[in-house]
């Protein structure tokens, strides 16, 4: 429901309503269906981020955001639909009209005595100048130039996911997962910017030889097709076993060891490579008072060779905050050695939050290239009284190629301040303003916007 938020959001009825009671749509048992309503106004010196600046851009959004959600005691089903309607200003393009950004998402969750399902359906298009949000990056777990690149054009992504377990208390169960992802584009002048789709299967057996010891058996197979240059196909499959076992209440350990085999292919050369190794993983985990401590070591393998990988990690859980801290180091196919991890942390005061996520992160990449990524996200809300609130937000990626002559490095950074009222019970304003800036490779361009949206949320059922 990345999108669906992210617009319902720019709603400041949602906005104010957060900041008063702190709670969500759907919280209990029952039908729940509401409609999101936004009209923003907006103004941009430099929508585009060239350098220097094309002109000034100004653009009129009306945007609708509907959310079902149906929840039981074992049973919880969402469904998403929004799209808007702009017209924009533009310099050397003139003013144009269109409708924009759909996104249908369905999310189904069942949990029974022992089993559980699990199924998410998503569609969801954004036109890469209106709509490029740094909150999207990572969604599915990938590495993407472009989620730092592209202001031109229009990326259509899709997704679906099934995880269906059973036997989750039997001497023997079952898991299966699968995933498909799919990113595609039109009217784009990158090269960067290419159509790829990821399809994940996954099966495991599990073997509870008692309440303290079980083994797990795991077969899964990946297929990466790309319309790349050299237009990528291909197929990773692993096979592994290993065990858990609690060695007390509150401490258990892990291992795992297995087999990877990637077939490489490029269907414009008709060049294929097949290479293998031996992949391996140990945990440690401990509850603790506060929290839980964590010690993760694992070694990968991919189209590039080996990763070795080692962390740790430590939580604290207090009565208005929460730190998750995970620091480590990472070794690549390059004999690169390069810190990794994430903190995040929240902090709730009586009137205010603060929100903090911090992530260090390599690996392949959609460009088959072993990549460094940064993110960065600060948040931090006030209520200055029932009906109005000041919200503040700082959202920073950035991107290096490893391994290579030339590291590529790319940057993106947004800020957002922004002033929201209720001008009724019904309705609110919002009123703000954005900074974001851009450096690829060296190439530098910034942008200013302001804004002003008019929103309500309607109450459909109960």
């Amino acid at each position: 429901m990345q999108l669906i938020r992210q617009q319902a959001q720019q709603n400041p009825a949602r906005q104010v309503g957060q900041l008063q009671n702190n709670q969500q749509t759907g919280v209990g048992t029952g039908t729940t269906v509401t409609l999101d309503y936004f009209s923003s106004l907006r103004h941009d010196d430099n929508l585009r981020l060239t350098d220097p600046s094309l002109g000034s851009t100004t653009w009129w959004e009306n945007a609708l955001a509907l959310n079902v959600l149906q929840q039981t005691s074992s049973s919880r089903l969402s469904f998403d639909l929004s799209g808007l309607y702009r017209i924009a200003n533009e310099p050397i393009i003139g003013t144009d009209s269109s409708f924009s950004d759909p996104l249908a998402r369905l999310d189904y969750q069942r949990n029974g005595t022992k089993s559980r399902l699990g199924l998410l359906l998503e569609y969801r298009e954004r036109d890469l100048a209106f709509n490029r949000w740094l909150t999207d990056t990572n969604l599915d777990g990938v590495i993407d130039a472009s989620d730092v690149i592209g202001t031109i054009g229009d990326q259509v992504n899709t997704r679906a996911n099934l995880d269906w377990e059973i036997g989750q208390t039997d001497p023997v169960g079952f898991l299966f997962n699968y995933s498909h992802r799919e990113r595609t584009y039109s009217d784009t002048i990158d090269p960067n910017l290419f159509d790829n789709s990821y399809d994940d299967f996954a099966a495991t057996t599990f073997f509870r030889f008692s309440p303290i010891l079980q083994a797990n058996l795991r077969v899964s197979y990946q297929d990466f097709k790309a319309e790349d240059t050299v237009r990528t196909d291909r197929q990773t499959t692993v096979v592994s076993t290993g065990v858990t076992y609690n060695t007390s209440a509150v401490t258990s350990v892990s291992a795992n060891v297995g087999y990877s085999k990637v077939d490489d292919s490029e269907r414009t050369t008709n060049v294929s490579n097949v290479t293998e190794d031996f992949v391996w993983s140990f945990g440690w985990n401990k509850i603790l008072p506060d929290g839980t401590a964590d010690i993760f070591v694992d070694q990968t393998f991919g189209v590039n060779g080996t990763r070795t990988n080692a962390t740790f990690g430590r939580s604290f859980q207090r009565a208005n905050s929460l730190l998750n801290v995970n620091v480590g180091a990472t070794r690549g196919p390059f004999d690169e050695v390069t810190p990794i991890g994430q903190i995040d942390y929240r902090y709730q005061l009586a009137s205010s939050q603060i929100g903090a996520t911090i992530q260090r992160r390599v690996g392949t990449s959609t460009q088959s290239v072993e990549t460094r990524q940064t993110l960065a996200f600060l948040t931090y809300d006030y209520v200055i009284n029932p009906v109005s609130g000041l919200s503040f937000s700082l959202s920073y990626i950035d991107q290096e190629d490893e391994g290579r002559a030339s590291s590529n490095p790319r940057e993106r950074g947004t800020f957002n301040a922004s002033y929201s009222h209720a001008i009724t019970r019904d309705w609110a304003m919002n009123v703000g303003y954005q900074y974001e800036f851009d450096d690829q490779n060296g190439f530098k361009a910034t942008s200013n916007s302001v804004f002003v949206t008019l929103g309500r949320r309607f109450t459909l059922r109960p």
